[in-house]
């Protein structure tokens, strides 16, 4: 989802005075990532919880646990290929590889990511519609 001009004109906000719209828009994100994280979690035990937040630290114990735990050589994955590809390496770093350790473990543990993702959006984006005039007059 990119947050952009496009994205203030679906929720009222085009006429959003210019100084305030790349803060406005950055605010916009975060709350979308909170909102996501605090859905992703519900139904997970703690220590998945834990796991995750490891990964996306990249905290290299963690990251060296959950390889070995895959069983198979990572490396040869279309998903990590490509993101090695898009950062234009040809030997993963620990964010490669961390990144690419979270995608497997949505994969397997959150399934539903995208729906969650989309009707979060579609939440905010009511939200935001609703009070448009509010912000706008703020």
């Amino acid at each position: 989802m990119k947050f952009d001009d496009e994205f203030l004109s679906e929720v009222g906000l085009s006429n959003l005075p210019p100084e305030q719209k790349e803060t406005f828009l950055k605010q916009v994100q975060e709350e979308l990532e909170l909102r996501v994280g605090e859905k992703m979690s519900r139904g997970l035990s703690d220590a998945q919880i834990e796991e995750f937040e490891g990964i996306m630290k990249n905290d290299q114990q963690v990251i060296k646990k959950v390889v070995a735990e895959l069983g198979s050589d990572f490396r040869e994955d279309p998903i990590y290929q490509k993101l090695l590809e898009r950062n234009n390496l040809t030997e993963g770093t620990w964010e490669v590889i961390g990144e690419y350790l979270s995608i497997k473990w949505i994969q397997k543990n959150r399934p539903d990511y995208h729906d969650i993702v989309k009707s979060t959006i579609e939440e905010l984006k009511a939200e935001l519609k609703a009070d448009s005039s509010k912000i706008l007059n703020a």
